[in-house]
């Protein structure tokens, strides 16, 4: 019920079992309403509920989770989905190259990707992505943050446009009660205005988010 009046309000929303993933999609909805373009990748989308916010002609969902895809397809007849490991299908597919690459809730949190190879992952997607295109993937902190920050600064400095890296981690208390839905997006849009809130003041920087845009040649 209360999802329904934040949606009545807010249009397409997505709350996570805790504020911190609230803010990581509402940075997600914001961000993506600004893409637009013929090819939009969703790599470990799972069940794809993370299309709503694609303004893409064409939506692609890649993920080891043959379940996962099949539950989204259920619901999202216009998708393409790809069964594979994030790093074989852009090493392997043959495609025209996509506006938009988004990979979210992975590198350096899901268990079953291999965070030593965060920095190759984002190499490689950056190269997959077509010029003038938009990449966006967040950090979390099963891999060294500060260490990783800096290699990324050196390596994405003049190929974007636009940078922006926002850090987050706060509020991370895992709740799953429907009745909670509204404080974990009130929250969540408490931090999204008030920048020190995501870390609680510096304490919490558990991720890194980024979101890149105008892929230069």
């Amino acid at each position: 019920m209360l999802k329904n009046f934040l949606k009545s309000i807010f249009g397409p929303i997505r709350i996570g079992v805790n504020s911190n993933k609230t803010l990581l999609f509402l940075w997600l909805k914001k961000d993506l309403s600004k893409i637009y373009g013929d090819i939009g990748i969703d790599l470990a989308g799972g069940s794809m509920l993370n299309k709503k916010f694609f303004k893409t002609k064409k939506y692609i969902c890649v993920d080891l989770n043959q379940e996962k895809l099949d539950k989204g397809l259920l619901f999202i007849k216009d998708a393409i989905t790809v069964n594979s490991k994030i790093e074989d299908y852009m090493k392997n597919v043959d495609q025209k190259k996509p506006n938009l690459i988004v990979c979210v809730q992975t590198m350096g949190i899901n268990t079953k990707f291999n965070h030593e190879k965060t920095l190759e992952v984002i190499k490689m997607m950056f190269k997959f992505l077509d010029n003038g295109g938009c990449l966006i993937f967040n950090l979390g902190n099963n891999v060294n943050l500060k260490s990783i920050e800096d290699e990324l600064k050196i390596f994405l400095k003049d190929k974007f446009k636009i940078i922006e890296i926002r850090p987050y981690g706060a509020f991370n208390n895992t709740s799953k009660k429907p009745h909670h839905h509204y404080l974990r997006f009130l929250m969540a849009f408490l931090m999204d205005v008030f920048p020190p809130l995501r870390t609680f003041f510096g304490f919490q920087k558990n991720n890194l988010y980024y979101f890149c845009k105008g892929k230069k040649i």
